[in-house]
């Protein structure tokens, strides 16, 4: 049986919050309390807006948002129009040349995504792809612009990679990230994120 979740999900201005929050990722973990040079100083910033995701009181995760633009090629268009082509999201054939000669697309980016270490490392319990879809909803819900995507950087190292998290929660590699992930990793830069992005469906 499927836990069911009552959860809080506010705006926040800082990482006040977060004080004691542990994901259980090293890295992660002293990012999100670096006060000088980590997630406080984004949100200080404002290249990123936090919230926090409380159960009962307690802050069980939190995630960072901001806009992005997502750029796709013809491998791309193709790729979708095969995967997804009884979705409503995609345009009719009518339209579908007149939409996919932009340039890029609107998107909304999870700069930042954590759940607390107990949650995450409990295989019963899925809270994480239930935040990414309230994620889906809200962006949908936006009404002062248009998103069609969600995007991240999917942190990918010898420590963690989170890109089999963000595959099961349905996003995918674009070609235009593939093609510059083989290009980086060829000439010796290896990456440390992976590009990956997710079509918003109407979640009727």
């Amino acid at each position: 049986m499927e836990k069911s979740y009552n959860l809080d999900i506010v705006r926040a201005d800082d990482t006040s919050a977060l004080i004691d929050f542990m994901c259980g990722v090293p890295s992660m973990d002293n990012f999100i309390h670096d006060k000088e040079n980590g997630l406080a100083k984004f949100i200080k910033l404002r290249l990123s807006n936090l919230w926090l995701v409380y159960e009962e009181g307690k802050a069980v995760a939190f995630f960072a948002l901001s806009k992005d633009a997502l750029v796709l090629n013809n491998e791309d268009r193709r790729n979708l129009e095969n995967k997804e082509k009884d979705c409503s999201a995609l345009p009719s054939p009518d339209d579908a040349d007149k939409f996919w000669d932009k340039e890029k697309y609107p998107a909304i980016e999870v700069d930042y995504f954590a759940v607390c270490k107990e949650m995450r490392e409990n295989p019963d319990d899925h809270l994480g792809t239930y935040i990414i879809e309230e994620i889906c909803r809200m962006a949908d819900a936006d009404i002062y612009s248009a998103t069609m995507f969600l995007t991240v950087e999917a942190l990918d190292t010898k420590e963690y990679s989170a890109v089999e998290f963000y595959q099961k929660c349905g996003f995918q590699f674009s070609d235009v990230a593939q093609n510059k992930y083989i290009y980086d990793t060829t000439f010796g830069n290896q990456p440390t994120t992976r590009r990956m992005y997710k079509i918003i469906l109407p979640l009727d």
